[in-house]
Formats: structure tokens, C-alpha cells, sequence
């Protein structure tokens, strides 16, 4: 597979098998109209021996995820030469899901385990989904990091979510705390203010860095100043710090924590909290392979905004990752 340096807009799908079908082609069907974006620029030519969908569940939105689903299902049905699999799951749950994925990988796994033949569609999965299914496919069946897709969004800089339901360390990225050092908090901030605040003020930390998307994605400036202004308070605390990262890039993530990471090691435990761009989880991902003992934590939101439904799908983009990357 050509590997770029940046993120790369694609408008067509091609299959990486020069001779024959890929191996495996992971999507979630959201409520988002981006979750049918990638099957709807595969190629004449594009074929996979097997197709995953998950779906997590939120009876809020029930109608716009059904109808997706079947929309991917209808599509990927007609690429699919050994099967289509669906697996339901509810939000707090990716255990569970991973679980079910599990099951019926012995049928669905890759020929080759040396030169794997997978996409991932990354668009519509919650980041703690993102981040378990990688943990799966990457350091449990030492796979290497598969192709990943991504359709941005193109919407009016608004909350996404609202309230907090419950805060949670990320099953199978515990860390290693240790009780003589201090802790430093690593935000990404965007338009989910009370997530991040909320952790924030669980671990009360003694140093607080937060991450800002910049250059901000397609140069729209307000996206920055209203990410700022939407996470004014958490920026006014004492000791927390600014640092600028791109949105799209996973590799420019993993390099900023890897940057953090050599000024604090000695003193601190490394608490990450991923709030920003999904591309940007998948580079906290790739941190946390190389540095287990960082801890990444995560608040689930009591609901989102109508805003998801009225935004519309954006460039997909293929992210500049490394297929032979292993743990």
C-alpha cells in the first residue's frame, strides 16, 4: 500500500489486493449520514471477503441508525463475496463488543496475518470504540495498523453533546500509575466542554496540557476561536498549559505526546483524555503502544445535540498511516 506523509482526500475506493478481494472491511453505522460515505465511493472494482458492522445502539436516534445500517448492508451485501457481520453493542459497552467480534473471527480473519488486507472506515465509532477495536486488530493480533478511512463534517461550530453520565478509565489502557509521581493531564479539547471539564475535575491534576486542533481543518478560523472560547474555563485553571495539533494527522498526535512524554516522564503519571478529532485517537493509540503505561480515560455524554443530524458529510480522507507498524 503507497503510503502518503498527510492526510489525503480520496473520492473513490479502491481495494488494496492487487489480486484479489481485501480481507476485511470495518464500518459503524451511525446516525450520521458520514457512516455511509465510504461504501458510497467504493470502486467498481473494490471486494472484500468479509465485512463487520457495528452498530451502537441509542434509542435517541433509532430511525437515522436503522436506516443507515440498511444502507450499508445493501451495499456492502453486493461487495461482500463471504459475509456480512453485524454486531449490536450499547455505548458503555465495548467490552462486550469486542467480545462479539471475537466470536466470529476465526471465520472472518485474514489469510495472511503478514500482509493483512483490511480498512477500517473510522467516521462513525465512538473514540472508545476506535480505541478498542485497534487494540484488538494492532496489539492483541499483532495485525499492524490497517488502512483507515475518515469523512470530516461540514457544520457550524456548535456543542455536540450535553451532561455527563459516568467517567471511565478505557478498558485495555489502564496504565501504570505511580503513587510517588504527580499527575499530568493530557486534554484534547474541542466542542465537548463538560466531558473534558468533568475530567478535568475528577483527577484534580498538578499540570494540564490542553490540545488545541491547529491549523484548523479547511483553514475555518472560528472552528479554533469557538473551540477556545468553549473551553474558556477549563483554560483559565492554574498550571494548564496550550499546545496546537492537526486534526487530521495521527502521526503528528502520537509526535506531540511523545514530546510531552520526554519533558515529564520523570515526575509524572501521563492521564490522557481524548475529546478532539478521531484521527487524533488513533494517534493517542499509537502513543499508548509504544508507552503502556499512560492512562487513557473517557466521559460518556447523558446525550447529544440535534446538531449531529443537521451536519452534513464533509471530504473522506485517507489517513497517512503505516500498515507495517506493529507494537
Amino acid at each position: 500500500m503507497k503510503i502518503s506523509d498527510e492526510p489525503v482526500e480520496i473520492e473513490q475506493l479502491n481495494r488494496i489486493n492487487e489480486y484479489g478481494p481485501d480481507d476485511l472491511f470495518i464500518c459503524c453505522a451511525g446516525f450520521e449520514d458520514r457512516c455511509i460515505q465510504s461504501v458510497a465511493k467504493m470502486g467498481m472494482v473494490f471486494r472484500t471477503r468479509f465485512s463487520i458492522i457495528f452498530v451502537v445502539e441509542d434509542p435517541f436516534f433509532k430511525q437515522q441508525v436503522d436506516t443507515n445500517l440498511f444502507k450499508l448492508q445493501a451495499e456492502l451485501g453486493k461487495r461482500t463475496s463471504e459475509g456480512v457481520f453485524v454486531i449490536r453493542c450499547q455505548k458503555e459497552a465495548p467490552t462486550e463488543a469486542i467480545n462479539q467480534l471475537r466470536s466470529v473471527w476465526k471465520r472472518c480473519q485474514p489469510k495472511d496475518f503478514d500482509e493483512p488486507y483490511i480498512t477500517i472506515d473510522i467516521s462513525s465509532f465512538t473514540k472508545i470504540y476506535l480505541l478498542e477495536l485497534l487494540h484488538f486488530l494492532v496489539a492483541e493480533q499483532n495485525l499492524g495498523i490497517p488502512r483507515l478511512i475518515h469523512t470530516t463534517q461540514t457544520y457550524a461550530p456548535t456543542r455536540l453533546t450535553r451532561g455527563v453520565e459516568q467517567i471511565t478509565t478505557v478498558p485495555n489502557f489502564f496504565g501504570s500509575m505511580s503513587l510517588e509521581k504527580e499527575t499530568m493531564l493530557i486534554i484534547f479539547l474541542g466542542f465537548e466542554p463538560e466531558r473534558a471539564l468533568s475530567v478535568w475535575k475528577h483527577f484534580n491534576p498538578a499540570r494540564t496540557m490542553g490540545i488545541i486542533s491547529s491549523p484548523p481543518r479547511d483553514g475555518k478560523e472560528e472552528y479554533l476561536e469557538y473551540a477556545r472560547r468553549n473551553n474558556a474555563r477549563l483554560l483559565s485553571m492554574p498550571n494548564v498549559e496550550v499546545r496546537n495539533v492537526p486534526p487530521d494527522d495521527p502521526y503528528a498526535t502520537r509526535s506531540a505526546l511523545e514530546s510531552i512524554h520526554q519533558e515529564v516522564r520523570d515526575g509524572f503519571n501521563m492521564v490522557i483524555g481524548p475529546f478532539g478529532t478521531k484521527s487524533q485517537t488513533v494517534g493517542v493509540f499509537l502513543f499508548c503502544l509504544e508507552h503502556p503505561r499512560a492512562q487513557v480515560v473517557y466521559s460518556f455524554p447523558s446525550n447529544y445535540t440535534r446538531s449531529y443530524i443537521n451536519r452534513l458529510p464533509g471530504s473522506t480522507l485517507l489517513l497517512p498511516m503505516a500498515p507495517n507498524f506493529r507494537p
